[in-house]
């Protein structure tokens, strides 16, 4: 029987701040760098892009753990006790087994400005626990609230989310990002977002900038004048 580890915002205040050097006695455990990461969205007790998250879970499994038997998001979920209201954010660790779940309240963090950063060395194209080579990439943020990653002078992604950029007609996306996120893949799906190759001098063309990702539906995610990219 798989086990929920919930955590109410009291307790994940706690922890954010022990991680950041703040007074507590909180010690945070490091993250096993072979362990894979699936962040999903559960409002009102339900999971939209679930289809999604199983998707790039069934994708990965295949290259890393093709002899393992199949992991069923759906049953996983079936099996917990989530919350009928509000909005969370259920965290699942796993390999060729599922290993941690954690349940946490979700809030929409501010972003007002973003520092351009290049991160060639990074790689991130399976959705690892480990998000080391993104940490510090974050780093280099100096007063921002967050980071544009690119690559080879190409823009990949923030550190938390994928992004969209919009030229006063249509949204575009990155067509090569770090992670190809659940919520991207729905929105390129429903033509809402075009593929596209930005590179860094691109970015006067565009009018404004939105993070997306798996806990952000499209409209809500934070969403930035182009001016406030900082280099």
């Amino acid at each position: 029987m798989l086990h929920l580890l919930y955590i109410n915002a009291a307790v994940l205040n706690f922890i954010v701040n022990s991680a950041e050097g703040h007074p507590g006695k909180l010690k945070v455990k490091k993250t096993d760098s072979k362990l894979l990461l699936e962040s999903i969205r559960i409002v009102d007790g339900e999971a939209p892009l679930l289809p999604f998250h199983q998707r790039r879970m069934d994708r990965v499994r295949r290259v890393l753990f093709a002899k393992s038997s199949p992991l069923k998001l759906e049953k996983i979920l079936g099996e917990l006790e989530l919350p009928r209201k509000g909005l969370f954010k259920l965290r699942i660790e796993y390999c060729d087994v599922v290993k941690r779940q954690e349940l946490v309240p979700y809030i929409i963090k501010p972003v007002r400005s973003i520092r351009l950063v290049n991160a060639d060395k990074v790689l991130y194209g399976k959705k690892f626990a480990d998000r080391t080579g993104i940490r510090r990439c974050l780093e280099k943020k100096g007063d921002c609230d967050d980071i544009l990653m690119m690559q080879r002078g190409h823009l990949t992604d923030a550190s938390y989310a994928n992004v969209a950029l919009f030229d006063g007609k249509h949204w575009y996306t990155p067509s090569w990002p770090l992670l190809r996120g659940t919520r991207r893949e729905e929105l390129l799906e429903k033509g809402i977002i075009r593929p596209s190759v930005i590179r860094e001098r691109d970015l006067e063309s565009f009018q404004c900038i939105r993070l997306i990702n798996a806990m952000l539906p499209w409209g809500e995610g934070p969403t930035l004048d182009i001016s406030a990219i900082k280099r």
